[in-house]
């Protein structure tokens, strides 16, 4: 099943969780919040996944630039 949802607000996106609705969304939630940054509002345990607690930014985004790995030409 995919989702779809379209968020107003780009440098702040949250969307209801699900995971009441089904238990596993929780994991799913979880990630998206990892590498995008969406909080899932009323999630509970919204918290890094893979990533560090202290990685900066979200690495999925278009927009995300990693300076610790940039190629200098």
């Amino acid at each position: 099943m995919v989702l779809k949802v379209k968020i107003e607000d780009r440098e702040n996106p949250e969307v209801e969780t699900l995971s009441h609705i089904w238990r596993t969304a929780e994991f799913h939630e979880m990630e998206v919040y990892d590498f995008f940054g969406i909080k899932f509002n009323n999630h509970p345990n919204l918290k890094r996944l893979f990533l560090t607690p202290d990685w900066d930014g979200w690495p999925l985004r278009k927009d995300y630039v990693d300076e610790a790995n940039m190629i200098v030409k």
